[in-house]
């Protein structure tokens, strides 16, 4: 048999094996949101609420005491909810600020929340 006769067949086989037929899973989803987009919870069993887009409807996400909470895209420790939730409640006003918010898509539980607040006008 010729090596491209034989390379066909492998490619072939490979295909009709079930490791040729993994699927793709979308384990996160991802949302970077402005302040006006989103209500943040007090609570740490909550909902998180956001509206994407201007013309999207609103959509409730859950918060757990498994979600974790982290002042800027710099740091590798999560800060607590209380901690963001105070630094989100004095930078709030500042147009550039972003909030990104990480969660499951099948079971839309938030799985961490990521303050992006610009230099310079971050309180600390």
């Amino acid at each position: 048999m010729n090596i491209r006769l034989q390379s066909a067949a492998i490619l072939l086989l490979a295909m009709w094996l079930p490791a040729g037929q993994a699927t793709i899973r979308q384990i996160e989803q991802a949302l970077e949101l402005s302040p006006p987009q989103l209500q943040l919870p007090a609570r740490p069993d909550a909902q998180l609420t956001v509206r994407p887009c201007a013309d999207c409807r609103i959509v409730a996400l859950r918060v757990t005491t498994a979600t974790r909470w982290y002042a800027s895209l710099r740091e590798r420790e999560p800060a607590g909810q209380a901690a963001v939730l105070e630094l989100y409640r004095t930078a709030s006003s500042n147009p550039q600020m972003l909030v990104h918010v990480f969660y499951e898509p099948q079971t839309l539980r938030v799985k961490r929340i990521v303050l992006d607040i610009p230099r310079g006008s971050q309180a600390r």
